[in-house]
């Protein structure tokens, strides 16, 4: 199930959410990419494991905030099988997925995206580009 509300907030520097992962600084490279992505006519999804996109944080950077989707976490399949399955059915120009994947799966999936006309990022929590 897709879920694309968006929480406002006045708050620029978002910080850690409840399950402890933190979203990038306002100049974050991610965030550039996405706002070039974001032209693209495909969805910009974020997983159900990464913190809700900040909607005040997006249009900073002239990300298409209509394109983004935050997934609901699914009940039969992970994380890389959600990633997968973006990836695959075409309607994506990124994905946002957590690092909690392991290395060797990142580098796997970054280049199935690669074939499928995709990108994939993965948000470290404790990389001090995140606040």
């Amino acid at each position: 199930m897709l879920n694309t509300t968006f929480h406002y907030s006045d708050t620029i520097y978002d910080s850690c959410s409840v399950n402890r992962h933190c979203v990038p600084r306002l100049n974050h490279p991610i965030l550039s990419r996405l706002a070039q992505l974001s032209e693209q006519r495909q969805w910009i999804l974020y997983t159900a494991q990464c913190p809700r996109p900040r909607y005040q944080q997006l249009s900073m950077h002239r990300i298409q905030c209509h394109k983004i989707i935050h997934m609901k976490a699914s009940h039969s399949d992970s994380e890389i099988d959600t990633v997968i399955k973006a990836i695959k059915s075409g309607n994506a120009s990124a994905i946002v997925a957590s690092a909690n994947i392991d290395k060797v799966n990142q580098r796997r999936l970054q280049q199935m995206a690669k074939l499928h006309q995709c990108e994939v990022f993965f948000l470290n929590e404790t990389s001090p580009i995140f606040h």
